[in-house]
């Protein structure tokens, strides 16, 4: 390791106090510095992940002036990333869930506190440092340390000296001895423990079976048209509210009547033969431009579009979205009359005639209340069919079936999937987990404040005596109906927090150390100035999002 001169772990100035009441939250240091070593150089995550693309030392972030390099925020993401992988989330979750915004978070945080260490004077001495260098088996040979191993791993996956890789890790120890100043300042009292006791010690845990409307569409009846304008007519205010609240699905983009003549190119295709593909539509749009050959006869002899060719390629009105890109946008660009110059797309040539184009509009509610009202009525339909079942389904409950015996599940279902991204299309089983009076709501159920009433009203397990209804509200995924079973119910009672009040105890204090470490770093955002180099995020997480 590198001979550098040892170090003071000096006090914290008294400014810290404020520090203590104002503040943002931050996932524990400790992680961090852990993802640092853990995914750092020589670690098996870098190891995993040492094929990445050089980012030449471009930043992810800056923070009050001091950069962190893009290479930090790269092996976090994929180590994380690799994490949901294992748990079955498609990669195109990553980005939806906000993944690279956690690990940005993370890596902001962690220089946020090196730097309010390095103001408040506390810094890890040498000893702290060289005892993590030491104990990473990445620097070791036969179980011992080996300074050239680990001179060599730091120049390969941190591309800097010792000396530089000393003083990193020295500053994320010093940000983390700063936060452990912040966490022992907590204190909790026995009527706070108590207070929380109360919440989670009043816990329940169900299972339920949801039927909803859309589970029952298919088996709703076309209704005759006689019928439905009976229904769509005592039902206008519904049907009105209806298209204000969905308006965005009436919307119709500029469109252009257009025509095309287009000459077909394989992808792989070589340059010369794009380049005779090129040269005969440009001839052929010189017969229209420069000869006033009409466009569609000319289509029908040379065009490669089997849908429009008989039709003189005809496209009818098109939007922008229906034709590939830089074909529409020179499409679009033109008046009534003009012919695109030729142009390239992944799948070959294409030349374009406008003949006439329309305004962006919203369809008026006169035009699709029919299609509204018969979506309506499907609905409608489709919920009283999904609460009669529900209801079939909780007399057999109460007879002594169980819900699995009611709806069985499928052998290929996997229950150990921690996520599940389908649509539900039929009733299934499934569990709530525990929950307590500290939540709002009933995990994974659904049906807010009053279903979750309902259940932590009851004082016993056992069945729901009622269908549950689960409407969240017009547009819900989860509206509709559900049998529930109480499988568990805990009450708290003094016997029992006499007994577990020494781990409650403990528990408080955490839960109290993190709302000051939440209150600490906010303060610290607060008075930063922060910038992130969201090109470069969105480059290095393109194959993930």
């Amino acid at each position: 390791m590198s001979n550098s001169t040892p170090s003071t772990s000096s006090q914290p100035a008294s400014g810290l106090s404020d520090w203590r009441r104002t503040g943002y939250y931050v996932l524990i240091i400790a992680l961090a510095v852990l993802f640092g070593l853990q995914w750092g150089p020589g670690s098996s995550g870098c190891d995993r992940f040492g094929k990445l693309e050089d980012p030449k030392g471009e930043p992810v972030a800056t923070v009050n002036g001091q950069t962190i390099p893009l290479k930090d925020f790269v092996g976090q993401y994929q180590a994380q990333a690799q994490q949901f992988r294992a748990q079955g989330v498609p990669p195109e979750f990553l980005k939806q869930f906000g993944i690279h915004k956690q690990v940005v978070d993370r890596l902001v945080n962690t220089e946020l506190l090196s730097q309010a260490a390095e103001a408040q004077g506390i810094r890890a001495s040498d000893d702290e440092v060289v005892k993590v260098i030491l104990k990473d088996t990445s620097f070791q040979r036969d179980g011992k340390f080996d300074q050239e191993r680990y001179a060599d791993i730091i120049m390969q996956y941190e591309q800097m000296t010792t000396v530089q890789f000393e003083e990193k890790l020295r500053r994320q120890l010093s940000a983390q001895k700063l936060l452990q100043l912040v966490e022992a300042s907590v204190a909790v009292s026995e009527d706070e423990v108590r207070a929380r006791y109360q919440k989670d010690g009043n816990s329940a845990k169900a299972t339920f079976v949801r039927l909803t409307p859309s589970m029952y569409a298919d088996k709703v009846a076309a209704p005759k048209p006689a019928d439905l304008q009976k229904w769509a007519d005592a039902n206008t205010a519904l049907i009105a509210a209806d298209y204000e609240a969905n308006k965005f699905k009436y919307f119709i983009d500029e469109r252009v009547k257009a025509r095309q003549i287009f000459l077909r190119v394989a992808r792989d295709a070589d340059a010369a033969t794009k380049d005779d593909a090129k040269k005969r539509l440009e001839n052929v749009r010189k017969q229209i431009v420069d000869e006033k050959k009409p466009f569609a006869d000319l289509a029908k002899n040379f065009s490669e579009d089997t849908e429009t060719k008989d039709k003189g390629g005809d496209l009818g009105f098109v939007e922008r979205s229906q034709l590939p890109g830089d074909f529409a946008t020179k499409l679009f660009a033109l008046k009534a009359g003009e012919v695109t110059e030729v142009t390239e797309s992944p799948i070959g040539f294409h030349i374009g005639l406008v003949e006439d184009r329309k305004a962006p509009e919203t369809k008026p509610l006169d035009a699709v209340k029919n299609e509204i009202a018969a979506a309506l009525y499907t609905k409608e339909q489709a919920r009283a069919l999904a609460k009669a079942d529900a209801e079939k389904a909780l007399a057999e409950v109460k007879k002594g079936k169980t819900l699995e015996e009611l709806f069985p599940a499928d052998a290929k279902d996997d229950k150990s999937n921690l996520f599940n991204f389908k649509a539900e299309t039929k009733p299934e089983v499934k569990e709530t987990g525990e929950f307590n009076a500290s939540a709002d709501s009933v995990p994974t159920l659904g049906g807010g404040a009053a279903v979750f009433k309902l259940l932590m009203d009851m004082k016993d397990k056992g069945v729901v005596d009622q269908v549950v209804t689960i409407d969240d509200g017009p547009a819900a995924t989860t509206s509709g109906f559900a049998v529930v079973v109480l499988d568990e119910r805990k009450l708290p009672s003094d016997a029992d927090f006499t007994a577990k009040k020494e781990q409650l105890q403990v528990e408080a204090v955490k839960g109290k150390q993190f709302e000051v470490r939440e209150a600490f770093l906010k303060a610290l955002k607060g008075k930063a100035t922060v910038t992130t180099n969201d090109k470069a995020i969105d480059k290095a997480i393109g194959g993930e999002s």
